[in-house]
């Protein structure tokens, strides 16, 4: 499966789960309700996860931003 792929089957996974989660809300008083949210909150959760895992991170990424920030600081002072 493809990267693009994967993303759009996490990003409706999300969809689907956070609108199970919302509908299922209202109707907690049902054992068997309340049981389906908590599944669908934990499945929400995994599929955010899957989802944020599929972007790749640049290496020295947070380094080189914290040092154009310092560059900027200096120009300014």
């Amino acid at each position: 499966m493809t990267n693009n792929k994967s993303k759009e089957f996490a990003k409706a996974g999300m969809v689907v789960s956070l609108m199970v989660t919302t509908g299922t809300t209202f109707f907690l008083n049902n054992k068997k309700v309340k049981c389906l949210h908590i599944a669908s909150g934990v499945a929400l959760l995994g599929f955010s996860f899957w989802h944020h895992s599929l972007y790749r991170k640049k290496p020295g990424r947070l380094k080189r931003e914290a040092r154009r920030q310092i560059t900027r600081q200096e120009k300014g002072a």
